[in-house]
């Protein structure tokens, strides 16, 4: 699925990630938003996908990391912890690491811990957010990721592990051949569990990716007014547009306020802060862009926290969709005066325009779309299957990728055979009637 215009509707309730680079306040935020909706009555769930967990911290009481615990009234949290998790779904898995890792001389302690694979903590994040949201428990879920880098990946793995439609054959390929291969190569080759806790983690994986596309799900930046924070967030901001995210706002945080009384020191500050103000308007337009100046005192339980959430979003309510922009669509062309025919795939990609590198390449069923350091496999739509990838423009902020009508030659239907091979062939069967 390429867009939230070709996913099915469900019924999931509003889903609001907030990510940013560490230290911008995202955790603040977050907790803010979610205790601005449950005392608007609608039953909350408040969520940390973050190894480093505060939420405990910022509401000021213990929050559980296996089952959802009451905050305050109709207000939820959750620090998901991954370790349980990874037990509690790919014990077979881990044995199977874990046997191979002691079988090469790793002492079984240092063995079990590299049976955590990088990235599946994050799989693992996401699979519970989608498990509380298809729960029907709740009104509304805001989840807190960790910093934006592993947030990126937290998105990105689901479709990287899968590598798309050939990542799905191959893997039928390896579960085949594997069963064949078991009797005579001992415990060197992964048993039953091993496959089957691997083939729920891509179905898993497969939700996910749709479940990231619904209509209900946005994905809000949290940065503060400095350089390195805002070329993060516009990193971050392209990352998610490459992935059919839907960005439906930007929370700039801990502004200092322009005051001439605070001193020389922190008027150059507050001064600097109102210059990157007016960049952030105008890179992230037309998302909208929310404010909250720096407070006087640290915002610790959940009054401080509803007092945050009116100086962001002021009189609006915070689970409001604010902006939803299409990132995928297709164009046809004709040309009157040849009747060719060109399928576009256009993909927005904001920033496009400032990568140094960008190229798509076509792999089966999908493309592979790099834009610097970022890299997306994206299926296309089975209208374009049988079409010929011809070229792509870069036009401003827009990835143009056309496709053409593959030439209909009469040695593709002998599949692709020598000519002289096949003459000699059709000759010899004639000499044996």
């Amino acid at each position: 699925m390429l867009s939230r215009d070709l996913t099915e509707s469900q019924s999931l309730p509003r889903i609001i990630i907030y990510s940013g680079k560490g230290g911008t306040g995202k955790t603040t935020v977050s907790s803010s938003t979610a205790v601005s909706l449950a005392r608007q009555n609608k039953k909350v769930l408040i969520m940390s996908s973050d190894p480093a967990h505060s939420l405990s911290d910022v509401f000021d009481v213990k929050i559980s990391r296996n089952d959802p615990q009451k905050i305050e009234n109709n207000l939820y949290g959750l620090e998901v912890d991954t370790i349980y998790e990874l037990k509690k779904h790919m014990s077979g898995f881990q044995k199977f690491v874990s046997t191979s890792y002691k079988n090469k001389g790793i002492d079984s302690g240092m063995a079990t811990e590299l049976t955590t694979q990088p990235g599946l903590d994050e799989i693992f994040a996401l699979s519970r957010l989608l498990d509380e949201a298809q729960s029907g428990r709740w009104d509304a879920i805001v989840l807190d990721t960790s910093p934006t880098g592993n947030t990126l990946r937290l998105l990105a793995y689901p479709e990287i592990i899968i590598g798309g439609n050939m990542g799905k054959q191959f893997f039928k390929l390896y579960k085949s051949m594997s069963s064949l291969a078991r009797p005579l190569s001992g415990n060197s080759i992964p048993d039953d569990d091993f496959f089957n806790e691997v083939n729920v983690l891509l179905k898993q994986m497969e939700d996910i990716n749709k479940f990231i596309l619904s209509p209900e799900v946005s994905f809000r930046l949290v940065l503060n007014p400095e350089k390195l924070s805002i070329l993060e967030t516009k990193r971050a901001y392209t990352f998610v547009h490459l992935y059919g995210i839907n960005v439906d706002g930007i929370v700039i945080n801990k502004i200092l306020p322009t005051s001439k009384t605070v001193g020389e020191y922190f008027e150059f500050w507050a001064d600097l802060h109102s210059k990157y103000l007016m960049e952030i308007d105008n890179s992230f337009y037309p998302t909208p862009v929310f404010r909250c100046q720096l407070q006087r005192t640290e915002p610790i339980g959940a009054d401080a926290l509803y007092e945050i959430s009116k100086l962001v979003f002021g009189e609006q309510v915070p689970d409001k969709i604010f902006y939803s922009g299409k990132n995928f669509w297709i164009e046809s062309k004709k040309n009157p005066a040849t009747e060719d025919h060109r399928e576009i795939l256009c993909i927005r990609i904001p920033f496009l325009k400032d990568a140094e590198d960008v190229s798509v390449e076509r792999m089966g069923t999908d493309i592979v779309v790099t834009v610097d350091r970022a890299q997306r496999i994206i299926t296309l739509p089975r209208a374009l299957y049988s079409l010929e990838m011809e070229e792509y423009l870069r036009e401003d902020n827009l990835l143009r990728v056309i496709f053409k009508e593959q030439p209909s030659e009469k040695e593709d239907s002998e599949l692709n055979v020598n000519k002289n091979m096949l003459d000699k062939l059709r000759s010899m069967r004639r000499l044996k009637i």
